[in-house]
């Protein structure tokens, strides 16, 4: 009897174990992330805007992503990789080095746009050249789209195809472990169809919850304390963890003038208050602004007006024009010329960046992360950015040639033009006062960005709008199934400049700090030095009036002396 009770029992326990499998299976976040190797193919061989922004888009799935060129790729270096990305940016001959190191390739080979007709695993493929859709993926486009016409083999998986009137063009297809992507720009809204197929291609288990977050944006020392206070204080009360751009000085596009976030005593106190209560602060440049525009509408990273990189130190120095490669006679030659224009933009992002983290934290503020005014740099600003920051909000620059160029992943990632940085994208953008429906824009954003497997909904408020909109917006977000609100506190973040370290972690923050007077009076005199001049001078006739007084005082004594002995000799 014994024994029939023992029997059952166990036979019991594994049958809940066995049921017990596919669950586990479907929530674990112990699955292996692939070693992904995106290699590039141009004529230049530089990555151009589409590689950079495809690698970020595959460092939203894996945070083990490399990107080569082909020249640069051998059977050595993919011997450890599971998943090779190719993108064909132009049409050429493929390297035998490189067709070789694929020819031996067993894990899964993805390939996008021109030249996959070379690569071995594409034999039985068939490619006829360029075509053009009016559909993506069911949704009409706005405009034409280009696509590589391919004929899959049989028994290949169209997983998104595109039509032009009665014509059907496969533009994402899988065949076992080999798959094509018609297409390399994903800039636009095909943004959300790659990353909703990534599971799909390669096999990967789909995240099933959603970070967001809500930043308070461009908050200057010219910001209304009650309405920043009104926004923060919502926010708290609601248990939600948020973010504060701070922007330590406002400059008045026409004076000149500038005004420090220090002079505004009730917002300081205000800010450091929301700190208090779990807001965190982001770095938003300096001044958000280059030379002489506005506070907050001005770019501060980045020429807008001649769109090129920073080319000029001091605002009343005139931008240079940035010469092109025509204008040299050997590469060499441009090459050097670009090397100095690198050391300008260096010392200028140095400078603002260290004059922001030490402002901010002289006021008791302490930003753990940095937002780029407008997300416009260059590739070097990230270089520098990336010595001071381990992580950066919003989007990304992608070329050096414009800030037009520019996206963001719909995933965390650390996208290889950020040197290691973690990118917390946004993703569902602001809420516009001017429009018909300010909100109509974000709720077709959040509609889109859900579909994807563990994307970041991600947006900012401007606190000037006060609660008119946030209820709403906080409540577009909040319907998100399987929502979490990104909360930093919980994560490690350091911020560093010459003086200054700020540790995030676990909860605590930890802030050490070496800043010396002598280097605030060499600031002070920076900033405003007709002001420091004044006190000079005050200083300079205040010791006049000590030492006067002083002599005044001094000979007074000597003759009440001189008094007081003339009477004894009198007496």
């Amino acid at each position: 009897m014994n024994y029939k009770r023992l029997i059952l029992g166990i036979s019991i326990i594994i049958v809940m174990c066995i049921q017990s499998i596919p669950t586990f299976a479907s929530v674990s976040k112990d699955q292996k992330k692939p070693a992904i190797l995106v290699v590039y193919q141009s004529t230049d061989g530089i990555a151009n805007s589409d590689t950079l922004f495809l690698e970020a888009i595959f460092a939203g799935i894996s945070d083990q992503v490399q990107l080569s060129s082909v020249q640069q790729v051998t059977i050595e270096t993919i011997k450890n990789i599971d998943v090779v990305v190719f993108v064909g940016e132009d049409r050429s001959n493929l390297p035998t080095q490189f067709l070789n190191a694929i020819k031996q390739f067993k894990g899964h080979l993805i390939a996008l746009g021109k030249n996959a007709e070379q690569l071995p695993r594409f034999e039985k493929w068939q490619f006829f050249g360029s075509k053009s859709l009016r559909t993506l993926d069911g949704e009409p486009l706005s405009k034409l789209m280009n696509i590589e016409y391919v004929k899959p083999p049989k028994g290949s998986e169209v997983l998104v195809e595109g039509t032009n009137l009665n014509d059907k063009y496969p533009v994402i297809v899988k065949d076992r472990n080999t798959s094509y992507i018609a297409k390399t720009n994903f800039l636009s809204n095909d943004n959300y169809i790659l990353s909703r197929e990534l599971f799909n291609l390669l096999d990967l288990q789909e995240p099933i919850k959603h970070l967001a977050y809500i930043r308070l944006e461009d908050i200057s020392p010219i910001s209304d304390p009650k309405l920043v206070k009104e926004t923060g204080e919502y926010l708290a009360q609601k248990g939600i963890p948020f973010y504060m751009a701070l922007i330590p000085v406002y400059v008045n596009s026409e004076s000149g003038e500038q005004v420090q976030l220090k002079d505004n005593k009730e917002l300081v106190k205000v800010l450091q208050h929301l700190q208090s209560l779990g807001g965190m602060v982001i770095a938003h440049g300096y001044t958000h602004t280059y030379r002489y525009t506005e506070t907050g509408e001005g770019f501060e990273f980045w020429d807008s007006i001649n769109n090129q990189k920073i080319s000029s130190i001091s605002a009343s120095d005139d931008p240079i024009k940035m010469k092109k490669r025509a204008d040299f006679s050997t590469k060499e030659a441009y090459r050097h010329y670009l090397g100095s224009i690198d050391e300008i933009e260096k010392k200028y992002i140095e400078d603002k960046i260290k004059l922001s983290i030490e402002k901010l934290t002289e006021l008791k503020l302490y930003p753990i992360s940095f937002e780029a005014p407008h997300y416009a740099m260059s590739s070097t600003g990230y270089d520098i950015i990336a010595q001071h920051f381990t992580s950066i909000f919003g989007q990304v620059q992608l070329s050096d040639d414009t800030w037009k160029r520019m996206g963001a992943p719909l995933m965390i990632s650390k996208p290889s033009l950020l040197s290691d940085m973690t990118l917390y994208p946004e993703t569902i953008g602001f809420i516009d006062p001017s429009r018909p429906e300010p909100l109509k824009e974000m709720e077709e954003k959040i509609k889109k960005v859900q579909q994807v497997p563990g994307s970041v909904i991600g947006g900012f408020y401007h606190p000037y709008l006060g609660l008119e909109y946030l209820p709403e917006m906080v409540s577009l977000i909040e319907e998100v199934p399987n929502l979490e609100w990104l909360d930093l506190r919980k994560s490690k973040q350091i911020v560093q400049s010459e003086n200054i370290m700020i540790q995030q972690e676990d909860g605590e923050l930890k802030v050490v700090s070496h800043i010396k007077w002598t280097d605030k009076v060499k600031q002070r005199m920076g900033e405003n030095p007709f002001e420091m001049v004044l006190w000079i001078l005050a200083i300079i006739v205040a010791l006049f009036v000590i030492a006067f007084f002083i002599y005044v005082v001094s000979l007074r004594t000597k003759l009440r002396k001189r008094l007081f002995e003339e009477r004894n000799i009198n007496g």
